[in-house]
């Protein structure tokens, strides 16, 4: 398989914060694009396909807000994360419903930028699963249309409930449950909520079979055992040295 560096575009009016980031990434190996206004960022995206869209929410002309309602109408491959300078609890609520993945109060720890592009683009790759999945949508055809727009809005919930979840301290079930109580938050119907959930589970089991899978080829590789901690590492030493095997 070709390794496809992932694609971001950065969106700024400040040009030194879209060159730090653009700077940062692209030394992280990421393929960055910059735009200093809603309309050069919606040309960039009319032209090629980007996996993540930095958003400032202070965007002059067009805003930030609004930049992400034309992205989750017209360009729903690509994940929003909203960039601000105001912390505030009801901008970010907002944000969530439109469909933003996460919210990154400046001024900004790039090791946070970093942290939250990682788990943003491993949710990405597993949320579609859900959704291009038939199987799991146990509707009527006049019906399914409609769901798997509920379904879709429930994955963008769940990706951003998992960026604040730190996954090595929480199970799967906590953003489910997470995800389901702002899901009703929102007025996302039951019917769909409930084809929602044993979906997620299906995949959860899935992506968790793959990382048990890993694992045990790794406990196969002598260097990952002693890199984990499995087993001591034995040197080499010559006989007649005075050491003690």
């Amino acid at each position: 398989m070709v390794y496809k560096r992932p694609s971001i575009l950065v969106v700024d009016d400040e040009r030194p914060v879209c060159e730090l980031l653009y700077n940062s990434l692209s030394d992280q190996d990421y393929l960055c694009t910059m735009a200093f206004t809603a309309d050069e960022a919606l040309a960039q995206l009319a032209s090629q396909k980007f996996d993540v869209a930095l958003l400032d929410i202070r965007l002059p002309q067009i805003s930030g807000m609004e930049l992400l309602k034309r992205m989750r109408s017209e360009h729903r491959d690509t994940v929003p994360v909203m960039i601000t300078a105001v912390n505030d609890v009801d901008t970010a609520v907002e944000a969530m419903k439109l469909g933003a993945a996460d919210y990154i109060v400046k001024p900004f720890n790039l090791n946070r930028v970093d942290a939250c592009l990682s788990t943003v683009l491993q949710n990405k790759s597993w949320s579609g699963d859900i959704e291009d999945s038939e199987d799991l949508l146990p509707v009527a055809e006049e019906d399914r249309q409609g769901m798997a727009s509920y379904f879709k809005q429930m994955n963008a919930i769940a990706r951003g409930v998992e960026v604040k979840v730190d996954s090595f301290d929480s199970h799967a079930t906590t953003v489910t449950q997470k995800t389901i109580d702002i899901a009703r938050q929102l007025g996302i119907p039951e019917t769909a909520i409930q084809s929602w959930e044993p979906a997620r589970a299906r995949l959860v089991s899935e992506r968790n079979r793959q990382i048990e899978a890993s694992l045990k080829k790794l406990e196969r590789n002598p260097l990952a055992q002693v890199i984990m901690g499995m087993t001591e590492l034995h040197l080499y030493k010559p006989r007649g040295s005075g050491c003690q095997n």
